[in-house]
């Protein structure tokens, strides 16, 4: 805690400092934001949220949200690169156990929420070259948004042009066979405007069989429909006809051979084959009295095939949702209520993975492989549905003029049923009804329009998913009756600074999660099988430091900066015979440190030079090997790394050429890991120096 005692006094030094200036030229920046479910400035916020405005920065190949979330604090993006597994995000140091996909945040698109019903989130439909805006609510946000213990990311689409038409296609190649096209289309007439964005996506991967194939379509149109009442259309489409999983290696083969998959992941044909449709629509109407209503709906398809070592998993996903929210004032109390409610009905069914025949491994098209597989044993047969109903208020109270109280609760009640129709084993069909109350107590303290202090206190819980609960380490089918919620409390202290005559703007958070029945994930002593189960640790207790710096000492230099402290440790964690209490929680670093350098040398031309620092951390619960195994303890360590990446480009006109490497100086690391793996096989081997190069156009009519 002294470590976290220090990171704030050095911020707050800056205090007297800005005591000294004029504070009626300079404020805050006062950002409208959206993440609330109203229209809020952030500077009255009582907790930590950032703004990433995906314009300012230069994505790259657009590939990761890494590219767009490096400079926020108190969120960890693990590249795994590898397309089947995708991005694995934390939000201090919840979600790390996602096996794939996101866990413990809520992700919103456009007001369309991506997150399912259970809690998962498939980010596969989302291409950054579509994004204008990222918010990022960081800490307990079940309050407003339930079964979000982590925190929110609320995405915004790019504004449609004003003119009629605009075509923008963009070309991209790069290292390890990349190739990217993407085109969008953009316009407006009268009180009706539109994007479209199409694009798709080769690539062979870093590592051997992390070939992978992408094709998506999304699109957003807003209609005006009166002075009052507006509609916006949400949809898109998202086509992989194969992803493949190199897998994860034990500390020698990826020091030595990262590149390498093993042969039995090969022959096993691991990859996924996935399809998803969504779509939603936003009524928004707003009244005489300023008052707003919004109305949501959206449906969601999904259909996965997915041959693991050992499984394959055919999953068949429709669900979807009905969100109301109205947001007012009454005198000066500011209020916000609605109710949520989202439905998803999954068809289940797992077979021994008899894997590739022998004449086939390493001699087929990619896209062949599905229809190769060979089949074993039916082992699931399962219809699974989650139900679920939040109703919301959230209150704004001035008590004097510098001081807001904000009031928030949400009840969730969740309904997840199993109906096992694989009966030979017996029917294992059941029901978990699962429910809690969710209150936050905010407040905010404004001295003057250069310096904001907030402090809250929050409760959330994050129910397992289905996947979580069907994949069960007893073999049994329906879902797992002894894996439970985690339950979390969260207290937070923060800070909002600006020096207007640098200018320089400083946020600072610190914050401690109390965790009661952490899930945990695990794999079984089976050398045939990389199914991923999950398990509850008693308690753990997340302590943290955040502090993000913005400078702009020049008109041609600006400076981003972002460190992150983490000291996340077991309290009481009973596993077998042995107490595991006081050991680090696996899969998350202590510090991370973030600094870009943007520089605009002349008109058009740009480049950015970022450095990245990741603190080395453990990979399994034990910290180490377990008693009475013979192992060295580096082997359950990710070692540290410094990663530099650098881009530059050239605007000129209505197009604009750009290139880059990333890794400049071909470091060896692991982007991530998988935790308390099988066989010590935890390392996920990054990319060494890769680099690409593109070109985009812009064309616009204006009749």
């Amino acid at each position: 805690m002294s470590k976290i005692c220090t990171i704030a006094l050095l911020a707050l030094s800056a205090l007297p400092a800005l005591a000294q200036i004029d504070s009626v030229r300079y404020e805050l920046p006062n950002t409208v934001v959206h993440a609330t479910r109203t229209e809020r400035p952030a500077v009255d916020l009582p907790y930590a949220l950032s703004i990433v405005e995906v314009d300012s920065i230069i994505v790259g190949t657009a590939l990761s949200l890494e590219d767009a979330l490096r400079a926020v604090p108190g969120i960890s993006v693990d590249n795994r690169h590898n397309l089947s597994q995708g991005d694995r995000l934390s939000a201090r140091g919840l979600g790390v156990r996602a096996a794939f996909g996101v866990r413990g945040m809520k992700v919103v698109l456009d007001d369309i929420p991506l997150t399912t019903a259970d809690g998962q989130t498939q980010l596969n439909n989302l291409d950054l070259g579509s994004v204008a805006r990222i918010e990022i609510l960081r800490g307990p946000s079940a309050a407003l948004y339930g079964n979000a213990s982590g925190g929110l990311l609320a995405i915004s689409t790019r504004t449609a042009s004003s003119a009629p038409l605009r075509f923008q296609p963009r070309f991209l190649v790069g290292s390890d066979g990349l190739l990217r096209l993407q085109a969008r289309l953009s316009g407006s007439s009268g009180q009706h405007s539109y994007f479209l964005q199409a694009q798709g996506l080769q690539s062979d991967g870093y590592r051997d069989h992390a070939y992978g194939q992408t094709r998506g379509l999304n699109a957003l149109s807003r209609h005006t429909l009166s002075e009052r009442l507006e509609l916006s259309l949400l949809f898109n489409v998202h086509d992989a006809p194969y992803l493949f999983n190199p897998s994860s290696l034990d500390r020698e083969t990826a020091a030595a051979s990262p590149r390498s998959a093993r042969f039995f992941v090969v022959s096993q044909g691991s990859a996924k084959k996935v399809r998803q449709i969504q779509g939603g629509a936003a009524l928004r109407y707003k009244s005489d009295d300023g008052s707003t209503s919004k109305l949501v709906f959206y449906g969601l398809d999904r259909t996965l095939k997915n041959p693991i070592p050992g499984r394959i998993v055919e999953l068949d996903r429709s669900g979807g949702g009905l969100r109301f929210t109205h947001s007012g004032s009454w005198n000066s109390l500011r209020y916000t209520g609605g109710l949520d409610g989202d439905w998803q009905s999954d068809q289940r069914d797992e077979f021994a993975n008899g894997g590739l025949a022998d004449e086939y491994i390493g001699a087929l098209d990619n896209a062949d492989v599905f229809a190769r597989l060979q089949y074993g044993q039916q082992q699931l047969d399962q219809r699974e549905k989650v139900r679920s109903m939040g109703p919301f208020l959230s209150l704004d109270i001035p008590l004097r003029p510098q001081w807001t109280l904000s009031l928030s609760g949400r009840y969730d009640r969740y309904r997840f049923e199993a109906e096992d129709r694989f009966t030979a084993d017996g029917d294992d069909s059941g029901t978990r009804s699962l429910g809690q109350f969710s209150p936050l107590v905010g407040l905010n303290y404004q001295p003057n329009s250069l310096l904001a202090f907030y402090a809250n206190y929050a409760t959330a819980f994050q129910t397992p998913t289905t996947t979580e609960l069907s994949n069960r380490a007893d073999g049994l089918g329906g879902f797992n009756p002894v894996l439970d919620p985690e339950h979390i409390r969260s207290a937070e202290l923060g800070a909002r600074m600006r020096h207007p005559h640098w200018p320089l703007d400083i946020e600072l958070s610190l914050y401690q999660l109390d965790i009661r029945d952490m899930l945990i994930a695990f794999q079984v002593d089976d050398a045939e099988s990389e199914e991923i189960y999950f398990r509850n640790a008693g308690e753990a207790q997340n302590r943290g430091a955040e502090l993000a710096l913005n400078l702009t000492p020049s008109s041609r230099l600006d400076i981003q900066a972002a460190y992150t402290y983490s000291h996340f440790v077991f309290v009481d964690y009973p596993l077998g015979t042995d107490q595991l209490a006081d050991n680090e929680v696996p899969g998350l670093s202590p510090h991370h440190l973030f600094v870009d350098l943007r520089l605009h040398p002349r008109r058009g031309v740009y480049a950015n030079i970022s450095n990245e620092w990741v603190a080395r951390y453990f990979a399994n619960d034990y910290n180490g090997p377990a008693a009475g195994v013979a192992a060295p303890r580096a082997d359950f360590v990710n070692d540290s790394y410094l990663r530099t990446d650098l881009n530059v480009g050239w605007r000129y006109g209505n197009w604009q050429v750009f290139a880059g490497i990333n890794n400049v100086f071909a470091v060896s690391y692991n982007g991530s890991i998988v935790p308390n793996a099988f066989g010590n096989r935890f390392f996920e081997p990054a990319a060494g120096r890769t680099g690409y190069g593109g070109v985009e156009f812009d064309l616009s009519w204006s009749k």
